[in-house]
């Protein structure tokens, strides 16, 4: 809530027209320096399905927050989050697919893909393996992440539930999917092979793709991601707990600092 400058009476965040002296309220200063901020003309009218939701954070921010924060749900964070979990295990199968294995041919020792080897059962196992753990771990994420989101919105004035507090943040690591896909590609096309037939220097190999500048430009594209997270954040605070922009931008940056410091914590 804000208060109107003209009775001092409270009015919602995104009134044009105050409702009591029934004075025209200017748009908010960082709406006017940021027009992108600026909030929707008019509330959608038709509900919009968890794909769309998840499609209109890229596209459609503002509107695509004031329709979660009217009608908040969980099935597009989990379907996130299922996502998060399969990009993981791609993740994993992209870097092993630059190893290498001497087999026997015929008589003569060639290279081939270990993911096409007879050796590739454990990183197939693994990758599939991998993705209910990667779930859980995004479904904990999204529980404490929601809990740290929701106390930040009410000590700052937020007015909404601890349901929409979670459903805004779940959609809102829509950036973090798209970065991650981006980051497939870059394996993909820049990460050099290596031969993996010596075991005694798979520990060499795995700290070598670790420090590699290929796996840097990756965790510069998460943190890239965060501050994409830490934009679209300003949204979905902003409609789902009633705040003005500049609030929204504040307690944003407070959750985006977060995530960028445990996410190089984590390394």
């Amino acid at each position: 809530m804000r208060r109107c400058v003209f009775c001092d009476s409270p009015v919602p965040a995104d009134a044009t027209v105050c409702p009591v002296c029934k004075e025209s309220i200017a748009e908010e200063t960082l709406e006017r320096i940021l027009p992108i901020l600026k909030r929707p003309e008019a509330p959608e009218m038709r509900a919009m399905t968890p794909i769309s939701r998840i499609w209109g954070v890229i596209r459609r921010p503002a509107t695509t927050y004031r329709d979660i924060g009217r009608r908040p749900e969980m099935t597009g964070p989990m379907m996130i989050i299922m996502v998060n979990a399969a990009l993981m295990a791609l993740v994993f199968l992209t870097v092993s697919s630059k190893f290498t294995v001497n087999v026997n041919v015929n008589g003569t020792i060639v290279e081939t893909n270990v993911l096409l080897s007879g050796y590739s059962t454990p990183f197939w196992g693994t990758a599939l393996v991998s993705i209910i753990p990667n779930m859980l771990l995004g479904i904990i994420y999204l529980v404490f992440g929601s809990m740290f989101a929701h106390l930040a919105f009410k000590i700052t004035g937020g007015t909404g539930n601890f349901r929409k507090t979670g459903s805004i943040v779940g959609y809102s690591m829509v950036p973090v999917i798209v970065v991650r896909l981006l980051a497939v590609v870059v394996i993909a096309a820049a990460m050099p092979g290596q031969n993996i037939t010596s075991l005694n220097a798979w520990s060499q190999i795995v700290e070598s793709i670790y420090t590699s500048s290929v796996w840097v430009i990756v965790d510069y594209m998460t943190t890239a991601a965060f501050f994409w997270v830490g934009f679209v954040l300003i949204f979905g605070i902003r409609e789902a707990h009633d705040t003005s922009t500049l609030w929204a931008m504040v307690v944003s940056a407070l959750c985006m600092i977060v995530l960028i410091w445990t996410f190089w914590q984590a390394h």
